[in-house]
């Protein structure tokens, strides 16, 4: 579990019934205070499946330095997964070139800015409700942003953890009275106690808003 002043950041994964662990994650502070959060799902289990992953999350967090001078989040994202996309193609050439679900968010003051694409989902707790950022319908890719308020919970997660949990269970595991890194591992071992035979990589990275 990483604390900071106004966040508080805890993850968990589980590999499921793949052979390869595609699913890589990352956050990141940049000079300003700003913190990043990206999942990124190669969505094949092939080796270049997670080679790709890996460098889209190395490539946001590098972009992540840049941010002060953008004059909009969303935009800076779109940017950002539009050059993965590019890199992606450019280095990996051999085999089959997965395809990769990437989700960001951005924390700046009390501001929330997301951008996603693919298969992750990222969703937004006040203690009672969840509530989806974004829909990607037809494989097209949503952005925007909200307000945030004390003791709310941005999670992403991946589609391993969305698809087998129930609104219903998440909520109640969230709201539970946990510490942040706690809640994240109880959503994990839910999914793991209902052994699904062909269960996906799975991870859960939640952000809580402490002040």
């Amino acid at each position: 579990m990483i604390n900071n002043r106004r966040y508080k950041i805890g993850n968990a994964q589980t590999i499921g019934r793949r052979e390869i662990e595609s699913n890589y994650f990352s956050t990141a502070y940049n000079d300003a205070g700003n913190l990043l959060a990206v999942l990124a799902d190669g969505t094949i289990d092939h080796p270049n499946g997670r080679r790709a992953a890996i460098m889209a999350v190395e490539h946001c967090v590098y972009a992540l330095s840049r941010y002060a001078q953008q004059a909009q989040a969303n935009q800076y994202m779109l940017e950002t997964a539009l050059q993965v996309n590019k890199r992606i193609k450019d280095e990996i050439y051999t085999g089959t070139t997965p395809r990769l679900s990437l989700a960001m968010i951005l924390l700046a003051n009390n501001t929330l800015s997301y951008f996603n694409v693919g298969a992750n989902r990222i969703y937004l707790y006040n203690g009672y409700n969840e509530r989806v950022l974004g829909d990607n319908p037809n494989g097209s890719y949503s952005k925007g942003g909200c307000e945030l308020s004390a003791k709310n919970v941005i999670g992403i997660l991946s589609a391993g953890v969305h698809t087998v949990t129930h609104p219903m269970e998440r909520i109640r595991l969230i709201g539970a009275e946990q510490e942040i890194y706690d809640k994240a591992q109880s959503l994990i071992e839910t999914v793991r106690g209902k052994g699904l035979n062909n269960q996906l990589n799975a991870t859960a990275l939640l952000i809580e808003v402490v002040k």
